[in-house]
C-alpha cells in the first residue's frame, strides 16, 4: 500500500503529531518485504517523535506542578492567625 507508506513518511518527515495517529490506527498492507521493512523503519521513528512529545508533556505538566505548588505554599504563607 502505497499510499500508506507515502503518508507515513511525510508524517514522521514533518513530526506532524495528527496526521501519526491518523495512520498508526491503520494495520498497512505491503507488497514486498522491502516495503515492509521501510514501512517498519518509518514507524520506529515515528515511535521516536511520539516519545519525545511524550516527554516534553511530562516535563510540562511537571513544572505545572512545581508552580501550582509554589503558589499554593506562597498563598498559604500570607494568611496571617489573628487570635487574640
Amino acid at each position: 500500500m502505497k499510499n500508506y507508506l507515502n503518508e507515513l513518511k511525510i508524517a514522521v518527515i514533518n513530526q506532524d503529531l495528527k496526521k501519526l495517529e491518523e495512520i498508526v490506527n491503520f494495520t498497512p498492507e505491503f507488497n514486498s518485504i522491502e516495503e515492509a521493512k521501510e514501512i517498519q523503519a518509518y514507524l520506529k521513528e515515528a515511535v521516536k517523535i511520539l516519545e519525545k512529545e511524550k516527554s516534553k508533556l511530562s516535563n510540562e505538566m511537571h513544572k505545572i506542578k512545581q508552580i501550582k505548588k509554589f503558589n499554593t505554599e506562597k498563598n498559604n504563607a500570607k494568611k496571617i492567625d489573628f487570635k487574640i
